[in-house]
Formats: C-alpha cells, structure tokens, sequence
C-alpha cells in the first residue's frame, strides 16, 4: 500500500472510532446548556433563592482552595475532615 492510502485509511478508522465519543461529548453539551440556571451578578436584581445559590458557590470555592494555604502538618486533619463530610453526604443520599 502506498502511504497516502495508508493515511487515508488511518484517518478514516479514527473518525469511525471518535465518532461515538463525540456523540456522547455533543449530548452532555446539550442537555447542560438546559440545565444550567444563570444567576445575574448585580445583587439588586437576585432573587433572595439566586442570592444563596451565588453565595454557596462561593464559600464552596474557599473550603475547595483551603488546602492551598494550610501548613503542611494541618493536611492530614484537613482531609480527615473532608472524608468525614463526604461519607456523611453519601449517607444522606442513601437515604
């Protein structure tokens, strides 16, 4: 086989082989474009339920950075605690 035609081929088994993926890819990007709520960012405009959405994510985004600024010995009661919390969200979610 000459090598134009082994690229040919090549590029055409990875398009066959992608194509699932980039369904999948295309499905997920639909259905979060309809479910993601947006929350305007002048306060005077919120809702007092769009208020605490917008202030949760924020203290969500502290806890998450936490680490980043936590002296090294802090880290493994940091993470103890984190594991904690998330077994009990599990349980709460069985339930």
């Amino acid at each position: 086989m000459k090598i134009t035609t082994k690229i040919a081929v090549l590029t055409i088994v990875a398009a066959f082989a992608a194509a699932p993926a980039m369904a999948a890819h295309k499905y997920r990007h639909k259905h979060k474009k309809q479910t993601q709520v947006t929350i305007p960012d002048d306060p005077k405009q919120m809702t007092p339920e769009q208020a605490m959405a917008y202030n949760k994510r924020n203290l969500s985004l502290i806890v998450q950075g936490l680490p980043l600024i936590l002296p090294s010995w802090s880290m493994p009661i940091y993470f103890g605690m984190q594991k904690h919390h998330d077994e009990e969200m599990r349980h709460k979610k069985r339930h």
